[in-house]
């Protein structure tokens, strides 16, 4: 479900676009990630495109490997396809969704040449650990922070432990500006190549602009008003077969494919939403996070297994179920906004695994956990009595 007050977001962001006319706004949104992270911060399209960026800037292409974990989105795996490298697919500890450290090592060659570290759902990856692991054989280490913006280790801001960083922006992200992303450079020696590469990107073709902000309003107008009614939900799954609708994930990146619009640069329309949601930033966080100590506290039911709470944020509250796509299905019965992030190795259901990288078998842990993946809702405006009947049917679930 979107943010509730996204849509006023966007008119204050186009109205104070008019007001500010003259002033960059990415450049603006540059500076105010800066002075947050204390690094350098490149203002991109899509979280995408900044993997894909800073791949480049270190030098990363043909005949080289990228490890990065099972059990996450082809936003990841595509992008290194795309530089020319090969992802290398580690497994998960199923106790926190995150990176197993202790696999990584065996899966170094002397091919590798970079570590990408997953915050899965705001949840602290093992950054001690990789950042040893990347030393001992000169990688690397990549934060991806998707899904972490707000988010702490050991009291320091998840996204400058790593030699680099990726933000997106994208939908149900921690702030949203319906599309864009950031990369954050720590390692000096990217910074001349990191300016070389963005200053060489091209605009986002505005067909693809509009095509985001029909799709958002599609969905808040319509499409979300029929998602519960059997006839609607086919409806919005056969739109989903159509890239103008379905913008998150286009049917080329599901075969691996880049499509022309990575890498771009962010819109200066995108970046004025990304700064006016950047001022609820904390706000988000702590909403979610409330959310998530109420389920902590008041879910019982033994057969919905929780995992141990941690220092980050909540982008996503998950729950393992044995029947999960059970589960799913009886709560969009009762209308409740139940998600599946990630209910398959490498997210979403369709896309083609061998061409991006992924070998069946190989990951058991992320195989499994995705399987008993569900996420129960915590979006933006969700009130306590909301979740207390999210509770109530979670406990009486048998």
């Amino acid at each position: 479900m979107a943010k509730i007050n996204v849509i006023k977001t966007i008119a204050k962001s186009i109205f104070n676009a008019r007001e500010n006319e003259g002033l960059d706004p990415v450049l603006q949104l540059q500076k105010r990630l800066e002075s947050y992270f204390g690094l350098r911060v490149f203002p991109v399209n899509s979280g995408r495109s900044a993997i894909y960026l800073v791949l480049k800037a270190a030098g990363i292409g043909p005949a080289d490997e990228v490890i990065i974990q099972a059990y996450t989105c082809n936003a990841v795996p595509n992008p290194i396809i795309w530089s020319g490298a090969t992802p290398i697919y580690v497994d998960i500890d199923a106790g926190t969704l995150n990176i197993d450290p202790k696999l990584v090592e065996a899966k170094i060659t002397p091919k590798t040449k970079a570590i990408v570290v997953q915050h899965t759902f705001g949840r602290p990856g093992p950054l001690q650990e990789l950042t040893e692991i990347a030393k001992r054989h000169d990688l690397y280490l990549i934060e991806d922070c998707a899904h972490a913006l707000g988010a702490t280790y050991n009291g320091k801001k998840l996204g400058t432990f790593g030699d680099a960083a990726i933000l997106s922006f994208g939908r149900e992200k921690v702030i949203s500006s319906l599309a864009g992303g950031a990369l954050i450079i720590k390692n000096e020696n990217l910074i001349k190549n990191t300016i070389n590469e963005t200053a060489a990107l091209k605009s986002l073709p505005l067909p693809r602009l509009t095509e985001e902000f029909v799709n958002f309003f599609t969905w808040r107008a319509l499409l979300r008003r029929i998602y519960f009614n059997k006839t609607g939900y086919k409806f919005i799954k056969k739109l989903n077969d159509f890239d103008f609708f379905n913008v998150v994930i286009s049917e080329k990146e599901k075969r691996g494919e880049q499509p022309t619009w990575y890498p771009a640069a962010m819109p200066p329309v995108l970046a004025q939403i990304a700064l006016g949601e950047f001022n609820h930033l904390d706000e988000y966080n702590k909403n979610r996070e409330k959310i998530a100590k109420f389920y902590f506290e008041n879910i019982k039911n033994p057969a919905f297994r929780l995992l141990p709470e941690h220092e980050g944020i909540y982008l996503r509250f998950v729950v393992l179920h044995r029947d999960a796509s059970r589960v799913f299905a009886e709560a969009r019965k009762r209308r409740f906004w139940f998600s599946n992030w990630y209910n398959v190795p490498v997210y979403p259901k369709g896309v083609d695994e061998e061409k991006l990288g992924y070998q069946k078998g190989t990951c058991p842990n992320a195989e499994r956990t995705a399987e008993q993946t569900l996420n129960l809702p915590n979006y933006l405006g969700m009130t306590m009595e909301e979740a207390g009947r999210v509770v109530e049917f979670v406990n009486k679930f048998e």
